[in-house]
């Protein structure tokens, strides 16, 4: 009864902006002892009761709650302020709203903390959608809706007392069955890390980050965007080129971790104008006439063949990495639902035929075995722009918002078809993430990655750079463990009568400094031999043991520059070889 007589204080006249209600002592006395007797229960506060600014209230459309809704979220300024008393604590806000005109950007505020999310299109009536969680002050709380896209209504506000939870582990399984043993080992890598940790990346600037803080984020996000051949035409050079990429990859003890993104210029059908419409914009929707829906709709079309073609480019660079054992965080065709991008232009459809074709022709034609593939959503997860479970590993967030937001309704998004199945990232922010909010709200990202350049990285303080990047829980290139497995390797050995099965591992690959360690067990008695080669064949090193013991440890060197080295071991009936990267 009392959270009755509280919510219908909530749903007072409306009064003009600043006045203080003449019930608020009484308001304030009846929280404090409602309180006092139970706990928190749901807040739903009508939208009609609030403050409007621009905005009006109607009743033309049914199924609302309450006498009426509010609607005219059109202009900049705009607004619709509710004031809520509740008790201190932890709320999901939900909102009832409709969306006549399709799918609607919605911003907002609660008290200090901004926030963004997606309202789906809505067809007849009203429905809800989740915005997220928040931290209620014990008394009054301001949520504000703002514009956003506009033209949308909003029927009412409801807080429901939450408690923070942590993501369920997926499985340990990539998509690609022949995925390589350090491609396996990576995502096993972010599989346990996934609730407790986030490891940290960057666009671009991961020297700018070394620079201010100390440390070196564990995952450098970089882009193939200048191998497109379409923009190779016009003589591009990549910004950093692959080589150098895998470089950095290999660094030190070789464990940096890379996360590829493409910026597809389109194939052919620039428009190549200026301002804004220049050829090295080809990936924009706005700066083709390339139409993937009509290119899909005809295999046999000289247009389809450039998709081919381009693909094929982009898998010679993939193909050098693969070659430096470097697994690839590898994130196509990103952030299609919004629009802005030809992929993502013809809706729904073509972008996940495109996304099967990108994995059928890297995964089968090019046999590239070191990818695992991130699906890369905007804001929101949509489900029908999801190309399947059977296509992808990670889930990826791209997320540009108020450095307040918690990001909390973004994640649920996600968590509510993901949770247990995929890991969920946050692959593009504007701003830094808060390693408080990521404890306090439950986001537990698998890494983070903020834009390159001035407008983002390079703005955050350098007090904010520091506190993120040396924080208990964000974890940094130093961090890293060899998340490569030793490379064990069974041999039937059937030169006597009874056949033995003897194992031969790699212990570090890359391998640490001039010389690769390797164990053999089994081979009890045998005469082994090893062989060391560098990639052209050239032949660096022969031992020889006569009687091998159970187990044979052995440091073979290695060539004195960086590279890719074999070892070859082998006894009087069996051989093996081993690749082994010196970085």
């Amino acid at each position: 009864m009392i959270s009755d007589l509280l919510n219908t204080l909530n749903r007072a006249i409306p009064r003009p902006k600043g006045e203080i209600p003449f019930f608020l002592p009484i308001w304030l006395a009846f929280g404090l002892f409602a309180g006092a007797l139970a706990a928190p229960g749901p807040i739903k506060v009508e939208a009609e009761l609030g403050e409007l600014a621009g905005v009006q209230v109607a009743s033309t459309n049914p199924g609302f709650s309450g006498t009426g809704y509010v609607t005219g979220l059109d202009n900049e300024t705009d607004k619709l302020t509710l004031t809520v008393n509740a008790p201190a604590g932890l709320y999901e806000l939900t909102i009832g709203y409709a969306a006549p005109y399709g799918d609607k950007g919605i911003d907002f505020q609660v008290n200090t903390e901004r926030g963004s999310a997606m309202l789906k299109q809505t067809f007849t009536g009203f429905t809800t959608a989740g915005l997220g969680k928040f931290l209620l002050n014990e008394g009054l709380n301001t949520i504000t809706i703002y514009r956003g896209w506009g033209y949308y209504d909003i029927d009412y506000i409801l807080l429901t007392p939450t408690a923070v939870s942590l993501p369920t582990k997926p499985p340990k399984t990539l998509v690609d069955a022949q995925a390589t043993p350090s491609t396996k080992g990576l995502f096993t890598y972010l599989v346990d890390q996934y609730g407790s940790k986030v490891i940290s990346g960057q666009q671009d600037d991961v020297e700018y980050i070394l620079e201010k803080t100390g440390k070196e984020p564990a995952i450098g996000s970089f882009d193939l965007i200048d191998y497109s051949p379409s923009r190779v035409q016009f003589g591009t050079t990549p910004q950093r080129s692959s080589e150098d990429i895998i470089k950095w990859a290999r660094k030190g003890e070789g464990r940096g971790i890379i996360s590829l993104m493409w910026h597809w210029n389109a194939p052919t059908d620039l428009i190549n104008q200026a301002p804004d419409k220049l050829w090295w914009r080809g990936f924009y929707t706005d700066a083709t006439t390339f139409d993937i829906a009509a290119v899909l709709a005809d295999k046999q079309s000289e247009r389809y063949q450039l998709i081919l073609r381009d693909i094929d480019a982009i898998a010679l660079e993939l193909k050098k990495f693969q070659a430096a054992d470097v697994p690839v965080l590898w994130r196509p065709l990103h952030e299609a639902s919004g629009g802005w991008f030809w992929w993502g232009a013809k809706g729904a459809g073509p972008l996940k035929e495109l996304w099967r074709i990108l994995y059928d022709r890297l995964t089968n034609h090019h046999q590239l075995h070191n990818l695992i593939w991130v699906y890369t959503a905007t804001d929101t997860f949509k489900t029908d722009w999801y190309p399947g479970d059977q296509y992808v590993d990670i889930v990826g967030m791209d997320i540009y918002t108020n450095s307040t937001a918690n990001m909390s309704g973004n994640w649920a998004s996600a968590q509510a078809q993901l949770n247990g199945k995929k890991l969920v990232t946050l692959s593009e922010t504007g701003n830094l993430p808060s390693p408080d909010k990521i404890r306090g709200f439950g986001t537990w990202w698998s890494w983070f990655a903020v834009w390159t350049g001035t407008d983002y990285i390079k703005k955050q303080p350098v007090d904010l750079l520091k506190a993120v990047f040396t924080d208990t829980d964000v974890i940094t290139r130093d961090e890293l463990p060899d998340w490569r497995p030793p490379l064990t390797l069974g041999v039937q050995d059937g030169g006597q009568a009874n056949t033995t099965l003897w194992l031969v591992t790699l212990l570090g690959n890359p391998a640490t400094g001039d010389k690769a360690d390797v164990r053999v067990r089994g081979a009890t008695g045998s005469r082994l031999k090893f062989v060391v080669t560098d990639a052209k064949g050239n032949q660096l090193l022969t031992k020889e043991i006569e009687h091998a013991a159970d187990v044979e440890t052995h440091s073979l060197p290695l060539g004195k520059g960086a590279g890719v080295y074999f070892i070859r071991v082998s006894t009087q009936t069996e051989s093996q070889t081993l690749k082994v990267v010196r970085p």
